[in-house]
């Protein structure tokens, strides 16, 4: 098998590594670079088309973005070129358009690393699937925003700092907007609720929220009251509709899921046979991602189904009920929902419902789900 691999950065230079170690029937022919002082290998070029028109078998996209990686992609499951990518942003904006895709030209479109990094989720969703039916699902599927939590708590420090030790040890971007905002978990969540349901979701449809606002005083009431605070991806199927939300999240701190360490993650699911079932492991970074890349190109060589369907018409509704955390500066509009006062800036709210409280939180609101 011939591999085309489109960048050679973080990841991409891990598959490169793990590919050319292996002794297998199964090399990278060309490597797509985007400058052309990057090229310092006989296989690597800037010209996408010297890997699309060649005799390359099956084509990884190790770019990242949206814009180029979809044109890419979309070209190579066009040539009839097996796809396998680790980029979540691109799947989960353009899903539909590229399964579709992939199933018109007869190919298989791959992404295990997409979710979960070294986890093999995507591979534990399909074995779940074939004798079981899949209700719910939930996880620590950003190792950031997981490492800042658990630092925060362990060594009493401000989120700034816990942010800043993420960067200089490269669990964060220089940009960390998509990990404490929550748009990472969020694109994560909708890949990990249309492969199990085999749906196309809405990716607008999700409500998500992220860490950004959290302070010490959070992670204090917190440890007051046994809890652990972790930022946790949602998802609920029922009848003809699910729920799927990104929300921090105060857990009692006796479940398995709130002592999850460091920067790993956890995904588990729920399903009416085998009941919960839970996965830890690196969820990020250069080979833990580069493994689940190249899980999915042994399998492709090995012919076995990848694919997903998109033949369920389930709409997002986010019909969720519970109480909430809610620290601002001004809690005026929030005074007909108040179950506990904590402080001048801290309440509990009476049950009610995630859309409702959506309409009442603002940029500068820190909100939690609080599992009493």
């Amino acid at each position: 098998m011939n591999i085309g691999l489109l960048g050679c950065g973080v990841v991409g230079s891990g598959v490169k590594e793990i590919i050319d170690s292996m002794k297998d029937d199964i090399r990278i022919s060309k490597i797509l670079v985007k400058d052309i002082n990057d090229i310092d290998d006989n296989r690597k070029t800037t010209d996408i088309n010297e890997l699309l028109d060649s005799n390359i078998d099956l084509i990884v996209e190790c770019i990242g973005g949206i814009d180029i990686p979809l044109n890419y992609i979309s070209r190579a499951l066009n040539a009839k070129k097996n796809v396998v990518t680790s980029n979540k942003k691109v799947l989960a904006t353009h899903y539909k358009d590229l399964i579709d895709l992939a199933e018109k030209n007869n190919v298989t479109l791959a992404f295990e690393a997409s979710v979960a990094g070294g986890i093999p989720w995507m591979e534990n969703i399909r074995h779940a699937k074939r004798v079981d039916k899949i209700f719910a699902f939930e996880g620590i599927f950003n190792g950031t925003t997981n490492y800042i939590l658990y630092n925060m708590s362990q060594k009493n420090i401000d989120f700034d700092l816990a942010l800043k030790e993420a960067q200089a040890l490269g669990y964060a971007e220089s940009d960390p907007t998509d990990d404490i905002d929550g748009y990472d978990v969020k694109y994560k969540c909708c890949l990990s609720g249309n492969a199990i349901w085999d749906t196309n979701f809405n990716l607008d449809d999700i409500i998500f929220y992220g860490i950004r606002n959290i302070s010490k005083n959070d992670i204090a009431y917190a440890k007051k009251n046994n809890y652990i605070i972790k930022l946790i991806g949602n998802g609920q199927k029922y009848e003809d509709y699910a729920n799927i939300y990104v929300i921090p999240t105060f857990l009692k701190n006796d479940e398995n899921i709130a002592n999850v360490p460091h920067n790993l993650n956890c995904a588990k699911l729920k399903s009416e046979f085998l009941g919960e079932s839970s996965y830890i492991g690196q969820g990020a970074g250069k080979y833990p991602t580069a493994h689940a890349v190249v899980q999915d190109i042994l399998s492709i060589y090995e012919n076995k189904n990848l694919n997903f369907s998109t033949s369920q018409k389930i709409k997002i509704m986010n019909d969720y009920s519970s109480n909430f955390y809610i620290r601002a500066r001004n809690l005026e509009k929030f005074n007909n929902i108040i179950q506990e006062k904590i402080d001048d800036e801290t309440i509990i709210t009476k049950v009610i419902d995630l859309k409702e409280i959506s309409k009442l939180v603002d940029k500068d609101t820190f909100i939690a789900e609080v599992k009493l």
